[in-house]
């Protein structure tokens, strides 16, 4: 079942899948690689259809690193994210972007690979105008 926003009664995309609204990057890196192409293709599409979606791409880093820098790389990531949206066709004014930076969401200690890689992330998150 898809999220629906209170007064429009349309479904918001993906909403009950959030692997098909993540785009995921490697330590330091910026490069989105082949499974987050194809997220993104996929969000493109419902972006295009229609129009009065919104998507807000929320950047984060893992914990490693300096708040500036993982600010700054968060940024360079949802640039990209941004970038590769606007390649497959999506207008400007759909796409918003927040970086965040070191996820700040998660209380328990991160020390392996594993979970750093599940933060090293852009979320696409969908509003309607």
């Amino acid at each position: 079942m898809q999220a629906v926003r209170p007064g429009t009664g349309k479904a918001l995309p993906f909403a009950d899948d959030e692997a098909r609204r993540t785009v995921y990057f490697a330590l330091g890196d910026t490069l989105i690689d082949a499974d987050g192409v194809e997220v993104l293709r996929l969000n493109a599409q419902r972006l295009k259809e229609d129009p009065q979606l919104v998507v807000v791409l929320v950047g984060y880093t893992d914990n490693l690193g300096s708040a500036a820098l993982n600010l700054a790389v968060a940024e360079k990531r949802t640039e990209a994210v941004s970038e590769r949206l606007r390649s497959l066709g999506v207008p400007r004014n759909q796409i918003r972007r927040q970086p965040v930076g070191s996820e700040q969401s998660s209380k328990s200690k991160c020390d392996s690979e594993s979970c750093r890689w599940s933060m090293r992330r852009v979320e696409l998150v969908y509003e309607r105008r």
